[in-house]
């Protein structure tokens, strides 16, 4: 009903019929009396409310005689709104309660901002608490919510579109302008959702989750000599619900409650109409399963929501193109995109593209539900732009494939045991072509089960019933140690001799038939429903086992390996330190490192030995728990029940009110949402699309335990050190004074090769200044006479250069105590070589020394080497003086009584103090430069030693 002027004023305001409004999505509001503003038109509402049709974007004005009457129309469209509603809130209350939980928080935050919300101004009109949209988006930003003001525009609009925000006098959407905007929570115009709707936000949620399982829940049952289709026990269900992690429902009493919820709510109901949800073996089915069977059911509550469209098994390929094609062909049949044609030898083939399966997404589009000239011209703009295709493509659990003999070989590799796995297939093969892919495995041969035999059992399987036979089959199909992960007994000829007497009774066959288990499947839901906006969106929800489950963990454990392998060798080299401990005390310090490296090389083995089983293994995808604990195995070095739920959105690129609420990202629930536009060069034949992708992983950590705390079992125990954290420690410290100490050898270099070119050795002999580092060998005296530095620097070139040489500067280093002493070197070096080239105490057969220049390039490489130089010994020193050494000289006092944490620090202080010694030796004599930095190094490698 709209408010209409009338002629005649005898009669006042006249209420016309002009259509309907779809009460699924009218927002209501309250008008007080004496109000008159733009959507009545100027007129003076009494005793009225206004209705907002959201899908037009279209106010209308409606008042009753009495405020009674008022009262009875505001709870009557209440009610019939919720009423009508039913279950549609669906996916929208999911992205409401995300949307009021952002709203909530950014409120908070504006008030206790202060200057954002207040009352303000406009055309003589003071409007309470209120803020610009303009301020909004600027605020956002300067807090780091959103990133670009785009986003602030989308967040504004969806607070508005949720009822969160609106516009002071109700006329615009969110814009970033000078627009007066207020929070609803402070005009008392709020309304939060009501337990009904929590329940009906459960009950989706639940719906979808139940249908995506691995193990399904919800399967069919036999009872009292009939079948029932799609039911789940109501004391399973409770099971399965407290087992969640999600935290709905943690006992008994809360899952019953919330199934009599669900009931109540008409998402499911006892099978006979017989009785109540209870903690019982009782039979109850979802009204939506009960729609997709055709049943003819009272109940229709959930026809206009989540309505599913088709139950996928399937999995994803990857498919690249090549010279200019994808190598597969399709046809249209019964409106359903199949592969009619796959090109022998081409990417497809390899992929395991086969003919005759349909393809539900490409790219995450839902071709299937396109029309077949959509997916076309899909696949051209895909070619167009030479984009790898991800083909979602159906698929079976279990499949038998018959791959022809042939005289050039089968053209398919297997490996491991338990089962055996197709490791490789040859491009062009007989079992490529047959649909023989790489990973899955067999579990039978010829009808035989093999899926427990050994590895030589089921080439051996393989090979009896062939009619062609090469010479070297029989030493090609041996494996390696490696390949297989554990070794057998019995070798595969011995195998092969004890299955011809079956293939002779038999007879030679003209094929070979494997049946064999597809891994990677992804098992999901295709759902279809009508936004707000009544546009039709669709849902693709699917549980995807992780690829590279056990590859992953294999390189897990060998990193395990490698890092026990080079603590024995730290441990070996424990063995040159006999001359800290002494004699008596020898004997038992080697028995405890013997000990030790044994138990440490036993946890080497196990891990290479698992390592080599994960790499071979493929079946089951994922590891599943139970309550039975068995000996330890590789696989309990992997997560417990990993699975990856996905769930794809999408719908057509004209929407806004949805696009605008899924576009948002919220801190509450993190998702990856990305937008594709396809653009065709055919033009109106591809309709764009928006796709949202929400992902969640769930797993379990490994099992700690296995077989109690027996000795020698579970990954506890093979994981278990007497202290852990102090071997820890001990090996961090080793790897930051082995990295450190590399860093002073590389830096030694660089000094050297620096100053390689800029030496020369003086026949006359000068008067050298007090030794840098106390001489202990000959080599070091030597090296003292040997090569001298001297720097010229012109006073041009310092011009030139642009920035003064001395000066501190931050980009090398924060050590300005370092960058004083190195940038002054060139300068004393100059002034030094001045003052020797002009001194009186020269003799008159002494030879000039030879000035050569150093360029500003090598100037500064000079000083970044000696100040990281610097750098890394004052760190050296830290971890020499750190809690980590101090307690191992605690720990270790009783082997080596004669060697002191004070002792140590007193050996070390006079030698490592070098930094200050090198610089007042660089003034002093810069000529030993390079002599200096090799002792220094020299010392610290010995004390890190």
């Amino acid at each position: 009903r709209r408010l209409k002027n009338s002629k005649a004023s005898t009669d006042g305001h006249r209420y016309l019929f002009r259509g309907r409004i779809n009460t699924e999505v009218m927002e209501v509001e309250n008008v007080d009396d004496g109000t008159a503003d733009y959507h009545s038109s100027g007129h003076t509402v009494i005793n009225g409310w206004k209705i907002h049709n959201t899908a037009k974007n279209k106010w209308f004005v409606c008042m009753a005689k009495t405020p009674e009457e008022k009262q009875e129309w505001l709870e009557a469209i209440l009610k019939e709104r919720e009423r009508r509603k039913g279950l549609k809130l669906g996916m929208e209350q999911d992205t409401w309660v995300m949307i009021s939980e952002q709203g909530e928080r950014l409120y908070k935050m504006m008030c206790k901002q202060g200057n954002l919300i207040k009352d303000r101004k406009r055309k003589l009109t003071t409007f309470p608490k209120c803020f610009l949209g303009s301020e909004f988006v600027s605020w956002l930003l300067e807090i780091g919510e959103i990133h670009k003001s785009e986003e602030g525009v989308h967040l504004g609009q969806a607070l508005l579109e949720n009822g969160i925000i609106h516009h002071v006098t109700d006329k615009h959407q969110f814009k970033p302008e000078h627009m007066l905007y207020r929070f609803r929570y402070d005009d008392g115009t709020y309304y939060p959702r009501n337990e009904m709707q929590e329940v009906i936000s459960k009950g989706v949620r639940l719906y979808c989750r139940l249908h995506s399982l691995f193990t399904p829940v919800i399967r069919d049952k036999d009872y009292h000599l009939r079948t029932y289709k799609s039911v789940v026990m109501a004391n399973r269900l409770i099971d399965w619900l407290i087992a969640q992690a999600s935290g709905d429902c943690r006992t008994r009493e809360e899952a019953m409650i919330f199934g009599v919820a669900l009931c109540d709510n008409g998402f499911m109901h006892h099978v006979l109409e017989k009785s109540e949800f209870k903690d019982e073996p009782l039979l109850f089915r979802f009204y939506a399963d009960e729609e997709m069977e055709g049943s003819n059911m009272k109940h229709r509550l959930m026809k206009h929501d989540l309505k599913v469209v088709e139950n996928v098994i399937a999995k994803s390929l990857l498919i690249k193109t090549n010279e200019g094609t994808y190598g597969f062909g399709l046809e249209d049949k019964n409106k359903v995109p199949i592969i009619k044609v796959v090109e022998k030898g081409s990417n497809a083939e390899m992929a395991g593209l086969e003919v005759g399966k349909k393809i539900f997404a490409i790219n995450g589009d839902l071709v299937f539900l396109r029309p077949f000239s959509e997916v076309d011209c899909f696949l051209k703009t895909c070619l167009n732009s030479r984009k790898p295709l991800r083909v979602l493509v159906s698929t079976k659990p279990r499949e038998t494939v018959k791959i022809p003999d042939s005289a050039d070989g089968l053209g398919f590799q297997i490996r491991g045991f338990g089962p055996s796995v197709v490791h490789a297939v040859g491009r062009g093969t007989v079992a490529a072509a047959a649909g023989l892919h790489p990973g899955q495995c067999i579990i039978k041969v010829n009808g035989i089960n093999v899926s427990k035999e050994t590895h030589a059992s089921v080439i051996a399987h393989v090979t009896a019933c062939r009619k062609y036979r090469r010479p070297m089959q029989k030493t090609n199909a041996k494996p390696s140690g490696d390949d297989v992960g554990d070794a057998f007994d019995c070798k595969v000829e011995e195998v092969i001799d004890k299955f011809n007497t079956m293939a002779i009774i038999d007879g030679k066959k003209d094929h070979v038939s494997l049946t064999v288990d597809n891994v990677h499947l992804e098992y999901g839901v295709v759902y279809e429903y009508d936004s707000t906006a009544g546009i039709k969106c669709h849902v693709l929800e699917k549980m995807i086992e992780p690829k590279g489950f056990f590859s992953l963990t294999a390189k897990f454990l060998e990193a395990l390996a490698k890092s026990d392998e080079h603590f024995v060798q730290n441990c070996n080299s424990l063995n040159s330190l006999n001359e800290v401990i002494p004699t008596e005390l020898q004997s038992k310090f080697s028995v405890i490192c013997s000990e030790k490296i044994e138990h440490i090389y036993r946890r080497i083995s196990s891990y290479k030995k698992f390592s080599r089983v994960l790499k071979n293994r493929a079946w089951p995808t994922f590891k599943q728990a139970k309550s039975k604990i068995s000996p330890l195995h590789s696989s309990d070095f992997c997560p417990t029940n990993c699975h990856i739920n996905v769930m794809e959105v999408s719908y057509p690129k004209t929407s806004t009110s949805v696009g605008s609420a899924f576009g948002v990202q919220l801190d509450s629930r993190k998702h990856s949402s990305y937008e594709k536009e396809n653009k065709n060069t055919d033009q109106g034949k591809l309709n764009p699309m928006i796709y949202v992708q929400h992902t969640i992983t769930t797993m379990a950590a490994p099992s700690g335990q296995s077989l109690g705390h027996q000795e020698g079992h579970g990954l506890r125990y093979l994981l278990k050190e007497e202290d852990l954290e102090t071997q820890d420690v001990y090996q961090k410290l080793l790897f930051k004074l082995q990295t450190a100490l590399k860093e002073v050898e590389t830096c030694v270099c660089q000094i050297d090769d620096l100053l390689s070119s800029i030496t020369y050795s003086p026949k006359s002999e000068r008067k050298t200044p007090e030794p840098l580092i106390p001489a202990d060998s000959d080599n070091e005296k030597g090296e003292r006479n040997g090569k001298k530095v001297c720097f010229s620097v012109t006073g041009d070139e310092q011009e030139d250069s642009g920035h003064d040489t001395i000066s501190n500067r931050d980009s090398y280093s924060d050590c300005n105590s370092n960058r004083n002493s190195i940038a002054s070197f060139t300068s004393i070096c100059s002034s030094q070589c001045s003052s020797y080239f002009h001194s009186d105490e020269m003799d008159s057969g002494d030879e000039l020394p030879i000035s050569v220049r150093i360029s500003h390039d090598k100037q500064d490489k000079l000083h970044t080497c000696l100040e990281h130089l610097f750098g890394q010994v004052d760190s050296i020193v830290n971890l020499l003086k750190g809690p980590a050494v101090v307690r191992a000289f605690e720990q270790t006092k009783y082997f080596t009584p004669g060697r002191g944490l004070q002792e140590f620090q007193q050996e070390m202080e006079p030698k490592l103090s070098c930094p200050k010694k090198l610089r007042l030796h660089i003034k002093q004599d810069p000529w030993n430069l390079p002599s200096s930095v090799r002792s220094l190094a020299q010392n610290i490698r010995k004390f890190v030693e």
